[in-house]
């Protein structure tokens, strides 16, 4: 069975319910999503920190930019072993 997906949209407008007060199981009744789905919704949207321009940076911000540096740190990785390589090369 194929995973639906809904629109940032609507994303943003469940948490912006959820952030005022109402309870994820009744966000979940009245639009037929499961609780799961509202909870992760809003654990995503959580604000973590701010940048360092001062800007606020959301959880699934903060996972991105993790995995953006980790990808970073393993080519730089990469290329450390290529210079060496090449350098012997040269010899």
């Amino acid at each position: 069975m194929k995973a639906k997906r809904y629109s940032t949209e609507f994303k943003s407008s469940i948490v912006a319910l959820y952030n005022e007060g109402r309870s994820a199981n009744s966000l979940a009744n009245e639009y037929h999503l499961a609780v799961q789905t509202v909870t992760g919704w809003v654990k995503k949207s959580q604000i973590v920190g701010t940048d360092m321009n001062g800007h606020q940076v959301t959880r699934s911000e903060f996972n991105a930019m993790q995995k953006e540096v980790a990808r970073l740190k393993e080519e730089n990785e990469i290329l450390k072993i290529a210079a060496v390589l090449l350098g012997e090369h040269r010899k």
